[in-house]
Protein backbone atom coordinates (compact mmCIF):
# COMPACT_ATOMS: atom_id res chain seq x y z
CA UNK A 1 0.00 0.00 0.00
CA UNK A 2 2.73 2.21 1.04
CA UNK A 3 4.74 1.13 -2.54
CA UNK A 4 1.18 2.25 -4.22
CA UNK A 5 0.68 5.27 -2.27
CA UNK A 6 4.57 6.52 -3.71
CA UNK A 7 3.71 5.30 -6.98
CA UNK A 8 0.48 7.48 -6.90
CA UNK A 9 2.21 10.56 -4.86
CA UNK A 10 5.06 9.59 -7.40
CA UNK A 11 2.73 9.79 -10.41
CA UNK A 12 1.00 12.71 -9.17
CA UNK A 13 4.45 14.80 -8.40
CA UNK A 14 5.28 13.52 -12.20
CA UNK A 15 1.83 14.84 -13.68
CA UNK A 16 2.70 18.24 -11.62
CA UNK A 17 5.95 18.47 -13.04
CA UNK A 18 4.86 17.54 -16.34
CA UNK A 19 1.92 20.17 -16.38
CA UNK A 20 4.06 22.98 -15.03
CA UNK A 21 6.74 21.91 -17.81
CA UNK A 22 3.66 21.85 -20.12
CA UNK A 23 2.68 25.25 -18.85
CA UNK A 24 6.08 26.74 -19.70
CA UNK A 25 5.81 24.74 -22.91
CA UNK A 26 2.15 26.07 -24.13
CA UNK A 27 2.83 29.91 -23.15
CA UNK A 28 5.98 29.31 -25.28
CA UNK A 29 3.60 28.32 -27.86
CA UNK A 30 1.22 31.14 -27.04
CA UNK A 31 3.63 33.18 -27.76
CA UNK A 32 5.00 31.81 -30.83
CA UNK A 33 1.78 32.41 -32.60
CA UNK A 34 0.98 35.68 -30.88
CA UNK A 35 -0.79 38.13 -33.97
CA UNK A 36 2.32 40.55 -34.50
CA UNK A 37 2.09 43.97 -37.27
CA UNK A 38 2.81 42.64 -40.16
CA UNK A 39 6.08 43.52 -41.65
CA UNK A 40 6.31 46.60 -44.28
CA UNK A 41 6.12 45.59 -47.95
CA UNK A 42 9.72 44.43 -49.55
CA UNK A 43 8.86 44.34 -52.97
CA UNK A 44 10.68 47.93 -54.13
CA UNK A 45 13.49 47.08 -56.66
CA UNK A 46 16.65 48.86 -56.79
CA UNK A 47 16.69 49.89 -60.70
CA UNK A 48 19.72 51.94 -60.54
CA UNK A 49 21.99 54.05 -57.94
CA UNK A 50 24.52 56.55 -58.00
CA UNK A 51 26.72 58.17 -54.96
CA UNK A 52 28.50 61.57 -55.81
CA UNK A 53 31.20 62.84 -52.96
CA UNK A 54 31.01 66.18 -51.86
CA UNK A 55 32.91 67.93 -49.47
CA UNK A 56 31.34 66.97 -46.68
CA UNK A 57 28.48 64.90 -47.49
CA UNK A 58 27.75 61.90 -50.00
CA UNK A 59 24.31 62.44 -52.71
CA UNK A 60 22.50 59.43 -53.65
CA UNK A 61 20.38 59.13 -56.71
CA UNK A 62 18.58 56.32 -57.25
CA UNK A 63 15.72 54.97 -59.73
CA UNK A 64 13.60 52.56 -58.32
CA UNK A 65 10.60 50.42 -58.80
CA UNK A 66 7.53 48.84 -56.78
CA UNK A 67 3.83 47.80 -57.21
CA UNK A 68 2.79 51.85 -57.39
CA UNK A 69 5.74 51.91 -60.29
CA UNK A 70 8.48 53.71 -61.06
CA UNK A 71 10.10 56.55 -58.75
CA UNK A 72 13.56 58.68 -58.02
CA UNK A 73 15.05 58.97 -54.57
CA UNK A 74 17.25 61.71 -53.60
CA UNK A 75 19.14 60.87 -50.51
CA UNK A 76 21.66 63.43 -48.91
CA UNK A 77 24.27 61.72 -46.22
CA UNK A 78 26.00 63.83 -43.71
CA UNK A 79 30.00 62.14 -43.32
CA UNK A 80 30.68 64.41 -40.02
CA UNK A 81 27.78 63.57 -38.02
CA UNK A 82 24.81 61.21 -38.20
CA UNK A 83 21.75 62.03 -40.09
CA UNK A 84 20.44 62.03 -43.87
CA UNK A 85 17.53 63.28 -45.80
CA UNK A 86 15.92 62.09 -48.44
CA UNK A 87 12.79 63.00 -50.91
CA UNK A 88 11.02 60.99 -52.95
CA UNK A 89 9.22 61.50 -56.74
CA UNK A 90 7.08 59.63 -59.73
CA UNK A 91 9.13 58.53 -62.98
CA UNK A 92 5.53 60.75 -64.37
CA UNK A 93 6.87 64.27 -62.47
CA UNK A 94 10.71 63.45 -63.58
CA UNK A 95 9.90 66.01 -66.41
CA UNK A 96 9.32 68.80 -63.94
CA UNK A 97 12.33 68.03 -61.89
CA UNK A 98 14.19 68.15 -64.88
CA UNK A 99 13.37 71.25 -66.69
CA UNK A 100 13.99 73.15 -62.77
CA UNK A 101 17.26 71.22 -62.25
CA UNK A 102 18.04 72.18 -65.86
CA UNK A 103 17.63 76.42 -64.90
CA UNK A 104 18.59 76.30 -61.37
CA UNK A 105 22.12 75.13 -62.86
CA UNK A 106 21.86 77.93 -65.60
CA UNK A 107 21.67 80.28 -63.19
CA UNK A 108 24.18 78.84 -61.18
CA UNK A 109 26.56 79.89 -63.62
CA UNK A 110 26.21 83.20 -63.71
CA UNK A 111 26.72 84.15 -59.97
CA UNK A 112 29.45 85.73 -58.12
CA UNK A 113 30.74 84.71 -54.31
CA UNK A 114 29.07 86.34 -51.69
CA UNK A 115 31.18 87.97 -49.14
CA UNK A 116 31.17 86.93 -45.45
CA UNK A 117 29.08 89.72 -44.29
CA UNK A 118 26.54 88.39 -45.68
CA UNK A 119 26.76 84.45 -43.77
CA UNK A 120 23.53 85.09 -42.13
CA UNK A 121 21.43 85.40 -44.55
CA UNK A 122 21.36 83.68 -47.49
CA UNK A 123 20.49 85.07 -50.89
CA UNK A 124 17.62 83.03 -52.87
CA UNK A 125 18.90 83.05 -56.72
CA UNK A 126 15.93 80.85 -57.69
CA UNK A 127 12.70 79.25 -56.42
CA UNK A 128 9.91 77.06 -58.33
CA UNK A 129 7.91 74.54 -57.20
CA UNK A 130 5.65 71.59 -58.93
CA UNK A 131 3.15 69.10 -57.84
CA UNK A 132 2.89 65.60 -57.43
CA UNK A 133 -1.02 64.35 -56.30
CA UNK A 134 -0.74 65.50 -52.60
CA UNK A 135 2.85 66.42 -52.71
CA UNK A 136 4.40 70.09 -53.42
CA UNK A 137 8.18 70.29 -54.53
CA UNK A 138 10.20 73.22 -53.97
CA UNK A 139 13.37 73.96 -55.87
CA UNK A 140 15.55 76.90 -54.54
CA UNK A 141 18.95 77.91 -55.21
CA UNK A 142 20.43 79.34 -51.96
CA UNK A 143 23.92 81.11 -51.28
CA UNK A 144 25.62 82.05 -48.46
CA UNK A 145 29.66 82.65 -47.36
CA UNK A 146 29.73 79.17 -47.53
CA UNK A 147 28.85 78.73 -50.86
CA UNK A 148 25.75 77.70 -53.20
CA UNK A 149 23.54 74.88 -52.67
CA UNK A 150 20.47 73.40 -53.96
CA UNK A 151 17.08 73.30 -51.48
CA UNK A 152 14.69 70.35 -52.86
CA UNK A 153 11.61 70.38 -50.02
CA UNK A 154 8.89 67.75 -50.56
CA UNK A 155 5.84 68.81 -48.56
CA UNK A 156 2.62 67.64 -48.02
CA UNK A 157 0.10 69.25 -45.36
CA UNK A 158 1.46 66.30 -41.75
CA UNK A 159 5.48 66.40 -43.26
CA UNK A 160 8.32 68.73 -44.75
CA UNK A 161 11.50 66.89 -45.52
CA UNK A 162 14.35 68.02 -47.62
CA UNK A 163 17.73 67.72 -48.91
CA UNK A 164 20.77 70.00 -49.56
CA UNK A 165 22.89 69.29 -52.82
CA UNK A 166 26.72 71.57 -53.02
CA UNK A 167 25.92 73.67 -56.67
CA UNK A 168 29.14 72.54 -57.48
CA UNK A 169 27.57 68.74 -58.13
CA UNK A 170 24.56 69.55 -59.61
CA UNK A 171 25.91 69.16 -63.58
CA UNK A 172 27.22 65.13 -61.70
CA UNK A 173 23.29 64.82 -60.39
CA UNK A 174 22.04 66.22 -63.89
CA UNK A 175 23.95 63.78 -65.87
CA UNK A 176 23.10 60.58 -63.78
CA UNK A 177 19.58 61.86 -63.32
CA UNK A 178 19.14 62.52 -67.55
CA UNK A 179 20.74 59.11 -68.10
CA UNK A 180 18.41 57.23 -65.82
CA UNK A 181 15.31 59.32 -66.92
CA UNK A 182 16.21 58.12 -70.64
CA UNK A 183 16.44 54.35 -69.17
CA UNK A 184 13.27 54.48 -67.14
CA UNK A 185 11.47 57.01 -67.76
CA UNK A 186 8.48 55.03 -68.22
CA UNK A 187 6.27 52.98 -65.24
CA UNK A 188 6.28 49.57 -65.40
CA UNK A 189 2.74 50.04 -64.68
CA UNK A 190 1.94 51.36 -68.93
CA UNK A 191 4.76 49.57 -70.54
CA UNK A 192 3.95 48.71 -74.40
CA UNK A 193 2.30 45.17 -73.01
CA UNK A 194 -0.20 47.15 -71.33
CA UNK A 195 -3.52 47.40 -73.25
CA UNK A 196 -4.11 51.46 -73.95
CA UNK A 197 -7.08 53.30 -72.36
CA UNK A 198 -10.04 54.24 -73.92
CA UNK A 199 -10.85 58.10 -74.46
CA UNK A 200 -14.14 57.62 -72.95
CA UNK A 201 -12.87 56.17 -69.49
CA UNK A 202 -10.05 58.79 -69.40
CA UNK A 203 -10.56 61.42 -66.72
CA UNK A 204 -9.75 65.17 -67.01
CA UNK A 205 -6.65 66.14 -65.06
CA UNK A 206 -7.17 67.92 -61.53
CA UNK A 207 -6.05 71.52 -61.00
CA UNK A 208 -2.83 71.70 -59.21
CA UNK A 209 -2.41 72.41 -55.56
CA UNK A 210 -2.50 76.11 -53.63
CA UNK A 211 -1.00 77.39 -49.89
CA UNK A 212 -1.91 80.11 -48.15
CA UNK A 213 0.47 81.44 -45.25
CA UNK A 214 -1.40 83.21 -42.34
CA UNK A 215 1.31 83.64 -39.46
CA UNK A 216 1.83 80.50 -37.98
CA UNK A 217 -0.96 79.10 -39.96
CA UNK A 218 -0.60 77.32 -43.53
CA UNK A 219 -3.39 76.51 -45.55
CA UNK A 220 -3.60 73.56 -48.19
CA UNK A 221 -6.24 73.48 -51.01
CA UNK A 222 -6.33 70.30 -52.79
CA UNK A 223 -8.89 69.51 -55.61
CA UNK A 224 -9.24 65.49 -55.30
CA UNK A 225 -11.56 62.98 -56.82
CA UNK A 226 -13.52 60.22 -55.59
CA UNK A 227 -16.32 57.58 -56.48
CA UNK A 228 -18.85 60.36 -55.79
CA UNK A 229 -17.41 63.54 -57.84
CA UNK A 230 -14.72 66.59 -57.41
CA UNK A 231 -14.01 67.90 -54.22
CA UNK A 232 -11.81 70.47 -52.83
CA UNK A 233 -9.73 69.37 -49.50
CA UNK A 234 -9.09 72.71 -47.50
CA UNK A 235 -6.66 71.95 -44.92
CA UNK A 236 -5.36 74.03 -41.99
CA UNK A 237 -2.23 73.20 -40.44
CA UNK A 238 -0.85 74.25 -37.01
CA UNK A 239 2.11 73.64 -35.46
CA UNK A 240 0.45 71.14 -33.23
CA UNK A 241 -2.99 70.10 -35.00
CA UNK A 242 -3.98 69.58 -38.36
CA UNK A 243 -7.98 69.73 -39.32
CA UNK A 244 -9.58 69.59 -43.11
CA UNK A 245 -12.87 70.12 -44.56
CA UNK A 246 -13.97 68.57 -48.13
CA UNK A 247 -16.43 71.00 -50.25
CA UNK A 248 -17.66 69.62 -53.54
CA UNK A 249 -17.66 71.34 -56.55
CA UNK A 250 -21.11 71.83 -57.09
CA UNK A 251 -21.08 74.80 -54.32
CA UNK A 252 -17.40 76.24 -55.49
CA UNK A 253 -19.37 79.05 -57.11
CA UNK A 254 -21.79 80.18 -54.45
CA UNK A 255 -18.70 80.25 -52.37
CA UNK A 256 -16.91 82.08 -54.25
CA UNK A 257 -19.51 84.59 -54.41
CA UNK A 258 -19.83 85.18 -50.81
CA UNK A 259 -15.92 85.17 -50.35
CA UNK A 260 -16.06 88.05 -52.75
CA UNK A 261 -19.08 89.49 -51.31
CA UNK A 262 -17.05 89.65 -47.87
CA UNK A 263 -14.19 90.57 -48.74
CA UNK A 264 -15.55 93.76 -50.84
CA UNK A 265 -17.60 94.98 -47.61
CA UNK A 266 -15.18 94.76 -44.93
CA UNK A 267 -13.64 98.34 -44.39
CA UNK A 268 -10.24 97.00 -44.79
CA UNK A 269 -10.63 94.75 -47.66
CA UNK A 270 -8.54 97.29 -49.88
CA UNK A 271 -5.83 98.45 -47.12
CA UNK A 272 -5.06 94.71 -45.88
CA UNK A 273 -5.01 96.53 -42.06
CA UNK A 274 -7.58 93.95 -40.92
CA UNK A 275 -7.24 92.55 -37.04
CA UNK A 276 -8.82 89.25 -37.11
CA UNK A 277 -7.06 86.83 -34.94
CA UNK A 278 -4.73 84.31 -36.51
CA UNK A 279 -5.57 81.50 -33.84
CA UNK A 280 -8.92 81.88 -34.32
Amino acid sequence: MASSGRGGGGGWRGRGRGGRRGGRGGGGGYREYRPRRDPLPTNTEDLESHEIEAENKTITISVKSNDQGRFFKLIEQKRERKGSGHIIFSVETAPSFKRHLAEVIEKYKTLSPVSTEDDNNAQRHYSESFNQGKRRFYVDLRQNSMGCYLKVTQATPTMRKFVLIPAEILEKVEEHFLNMLDKFGTSHSQDDSSPPRSPQNSQPPLPGSHEVRAGSKTFYFDVERNDRGVFLRLTELLPTRRTHINIPNSCWSQMSDIFKTLHSEMPYADSGSGSGSEDN
